[in-house]
């Protein structure tokens, strides 16, 4: 089985030098399923080159770790360079699914590449919005643009407003998503 990792990365704002300050990774493969969710250490973010918008939709202040509790070791937070690592590690031969994988691996690609790592990952990413257009068209039926009602438009339950723009609220998202998706497809092959 080619394995699958649903991601999501939260960042220090839209720009192109975004940042990630928070990743969630759920790796499928025949082992089976595991997850990670790792945060950047606040002494590796640009936080001056931050957008002040994309910090306040991802609820930075009240979620990152470090400005929560304080500068305390709490196991969740890593230096860049061991994030990354874990990064390469967790994708490697990987197919990357998520919503708008795209936004996600650039950055990601730009912190491998400031600590001399490659992507390992396919780069042929899987975008579950791309698909669920798709499925809605095959049904005669306009997509609809908003995410979150395109979501809905396949029976699948966007994350709630606690869990939006969280990491792994959004990629355990990108997984339910994709699994309706695959399981309608399969359905619709074998009749």
């Amino acid at each position: 089985m080619q394995p699958l990792v649903f991601l999501d990365t939260e960042t220090t704002g839209l720009h192109a030098d975004r940042q990630p300050w928070e990743i969630a990774m759920l790796r499928r493969d025949d082992a089976g399923e595991s997850r990670i969710v790792l945060y950047i250490d606040l002494a590796d973010l640009d936080l001056d080159a931050a957008q002040p918008a994309g910090l306040r939709i991802s609820r930075f202040s009240s979620r990152h770790p470090q400005v929560v509790y304080g500068p305390i070791h709490l196991p969740s937070v890593h230096r860049e360079q061991e994030a990354a690592e874990i990064v390469r590690e967790w994708t490697m031969d990987a197919t990357i699914v998520g919503v708008v994988p795209s936004f996600d691996t650039q950055c990601l690609c730009a912190m491998l590449a400031r600590h001399q790592l490659t992507p390992g990952w396919s780069p042929k990413l899987v975008d579950v919005i791309s698909l669920a257009a798709r499925y809605v068209l095959d049904y005669g039926r306009t997509p609809e643009r908003d995410s979150t009602q395109l979501s809905r438009q396949c029976g699948v339950r966007p994350p709630g407003a606690g869990l939006r723009h969280t990491a792994l609220g959004d990629a355990r998202w990108a997984m339910r998503w994709y699994d309706q998706l695959s399981t309608r497809l399969m359905s619709r092959l074998t009749q």
